[in-house]
C-alpha cells in the first residue's frame, strides 16, 4: 500500500473529524491530478459547454459553510456530498456526470428493466386509471433519452423506466389539485428529473421551475435539465440577496443553493414539492423548512415522503415524523400507501397535499376533539394515524396526543411517530399531565428508546 493510503486510513481514528476530513481531501488533491477537462460525446454535441458552465456554478459555492443556517447536514448526507463534491471534478463529459447521478447516489430508485419491466405495463394502467383526465400524458411523456440505458424500454417512440413512471405518478397528482402554477419550487430536486417532466407536459408547464439543494446536487440538476433542453434559460442563485418576480420570469428554470433560500422571500410560488428527502432530514431541517414554509408567500405544499415505518427499521429516515406543517396549512390529500407507490417499495409512505389557508375554525380545540373522536372509532392503521396525526399537527391537546400514542404502541407494526408523541408529552406535558401519566410515560419512552437503538436508521449507500 502507498504511504498516503496507509496515512488515508489511519486519520479517522487519530484525528478530529473535521480536520481529518480537510486532510484527506488535500490527499486526494494531488498536484499531478489532472485539470478538469469535459470533452463532447456522441449524441450530446453540447455536453462540455454544458458541464464546463455547472463547474462554473459549483465554484461559486465553494466556500460556502456545510453548516447551512446554522444547521449541519446529517451525517448521512454529509458522506454523500464529500463523495459528490470529490468525483464530480473527474468527470469528463456530461453524459457520464448523468449517469454518475443515476448510479452512485441516492437521488432516486432507478432500477434496470430486468426487475422492473414486468411492472411498466401496471403502473400504466394504474396512473389511467387514477387518472383517466390525463391519461394521455401516460403515453405521450417518456423519460430522457440519456437517461441509462439498461434502466429502459422503448414503446414505440416512447421511453419508459420504473422511475419516470414514480415521477409521473405525483405530477399527475399535482396537475390535478393545483390549477395552473405559475411558479413551482421543489426543495431537494435531485439530478432534475421531476423538473423535466413539469416543463415538457402538454396539460401545463409552469413559467419558472425552482430548484433548492445542496450545490452539489444542483450541479448534476443543472447538467441535466440543460443537456435535455436547448438552450435553457437558465439563473443559478449566487447570493441570499431578494429575487424580484419581474427578474425570475426571465428564466424557465432557477437553481438556489439551500444556503440562499432566503432569495426566493418576495416570489409569490403557486406550489412547493417535497419528495422523498423530507424523510431523511434531520429535525432541526424539518423545523427549518416547517418556517420556511410559513413565512414564505405560498399557497400549495405536496409531499411524497415517508411515514409509519418501523421504528426499528427506520432505513433512511432522520427524523421521526415529517412533515408537519404550521396550523396555517390545511390538509386536501392525506394517503397512506397509495397503490401506485407500493408498486415500486416496501416502505410505507404518506401522500400529502396542504394549502395555505390561514388560521381555520376547524382547529379550535372543541373541533381537534371532535374530529378525533371520529376517527378514534375506526381501526387504527396507517390511514387513520396519518388522520390523527393531522390533528396533532393543528396543536392537538396533551390528552389527544397521549390517547393516540397509547394506541399506537399496540399496533402491529410500531411506527416512528410514536417516538415523537412520547418525546413531545415528555418535552411539553402540564404539570397535572406528568403528575397522572409521568411514571407511564417514562416507561414507554424507554421501551421506545431501546427498539430504535436496536435497529437501524439513516443508512448510507457506498
Amino acid at each position: 500500500m502507498k504511504w498516503t493510503g496507509k496515512i488515508r486510513n489511519m486519520i479517522p481514528g487519530l484525528l478530529p473529524p473535521i480536520l481529518a476530513t480537510f486532510i484527506k481531501r488535500s490527499l486526494r488533491a494531488s498536484p499531478y491530478r489532472p485539470e478538469r477537462v469535459a470533452r463532447e460525446t456522441a449524441g450530446h454535441p453540447h455536453g462540455a459547454a454544458i458541464l464546463n458552465e455547472a463547474w462554473k456554478h459549483l465554484d461559486t459555492t465553494a466556500n460556502l459553510s456545510r453548516e447551512i443556517h446554522g444547521i449541519p447536514a446529517s451525517s448521512r448526507w454529509v458522506k454523500l456530498l464529500d463523495r459528490m463534491r470529490d468525483d464530480i471534478s473527474g468527470f469528463k463529459s456530461a453524459q457520464e456526470a448523468i449517469i454518475f447521478a443515476q448510479t452512485r447516489i441516492d437521488f432516486d430508485h432507478r432500477d434496470t428493466i430486468g426487475g422492473t419491466a414486468h411492472l411498466f405495463q401496471l403502473h400504466a394502467q394504474t396512473l389511467k386509471d387514477e387518472f383517466p383526465h390525463f391519461a394521455r400524458l401516460v403515453d405521450e411523456l417518456s423519460d430522457s433519452r440519456y437517461s441509462r440505458p439498461e434502466t429502459m424500454l422503448t414503446k414505440g417512440s416512447q421511453l419508459v423506466s420504473n422511475v419516470f413512471f414514480f415521477h409521473l405518478s405525483y405530477l399527475l397528482q399535482c396537475l390535478t389539485w393545483v390549477a395552473k402554477p405559475d411558479i413551482v419550487c421543489e426543495i431537494g430536486g435531485g439530478y432534475g428529473a421531476p423538473a423535466r417532466l413539469w416543463l415538457l407536459n402538454s396539460i401545463h408547464q409552469p413559467k419558472t421551475y425552482v430548484i433548492v439543494d445542496f450545490p452539489e446536487s444542483l450541479f448534476f440538476a443543472e447538467v441535466f435539465l440543460r443537456s435535455n433542453f436547448d438552450g435553457l434559460n437558465l439563473h443559478y442563485v449566487t447570493d441570499a440577496k431578494p429575487i424580484e418576480l419581474d427578474f425570475m420570469r426571465q428564466f424557465r428554470v432557477v437553481l438556489c443553493p439551500i444556503h440562499h433560500v432566503e432569495a426566493l422571500g418576495r416570489l409569490p410560488i403557486d406550489l412547493v414539492i417535497n419528495t422523498g428527502s423530507m424523510q431523511e432530514m434531520t429535525e432541526e431541517w424539518i423545523d427549518f423548512w416547517m418556517l420556511w414554509l410559513k413565512r414564505q408567500d405560498c399557497r400549495f405544499f405536496y409531499s411524497l415522503n415517508y411515514f409509519g415505518q418501523p421504528l426499528n427499521f427506520l432505513a433512511e429516515s432522520g427524523n421521526v415524523w415529517s412533515p408537519r406543517p404550521t396550523p396555517e396549512w390545511t390538509a386536501r390529500i392525506q394517503r397512506f400507501n397509495p397503490a401506485f407507490v407500493m408498486q415500486q417499495t416496501n416502505r410505507n409512505y404518506a401522500e400529502m397535499l396542504y394549502e395555505k389557508t390561514g388560521a381555520s375554525p376547524l382547529a379550535s380545540p372543541t373541533a381537534l376533539g371532535a374530529r378525533y373522536q371520529l376517527i378514534r372509532e375506526r381501526f387504527l392503521n396507517g390511514q387513520t394515524l396519518l388522520e390523527c396525526m393531522d390533528i396533532v399537527r393543528l396543536n392537538a391537546g396533551e390528552e389527544i396526543m397521549w390517547d393516540l400514542l397509547q394506541r399506537a404502541m399496540d399496533m402491529r407494526t410500531l411506527p416512528k411517530e410514536a417516538y415523537f408523541l412520547a418525546e413531545t408529552l415528555h418535552r411539553t406535558g402540564s404539570g397535572q399531565f406528568r403528575r397522572l401519566h409521568g411514571e407511564k410515560l417514562t416507561e414507554i419512552i424507554a421501551h421506545l428508546q431501546q427498539v430504535r437503538a436496536l435497529g437501524r436508521e439513516n443508512t448510507y449507500s457506498n
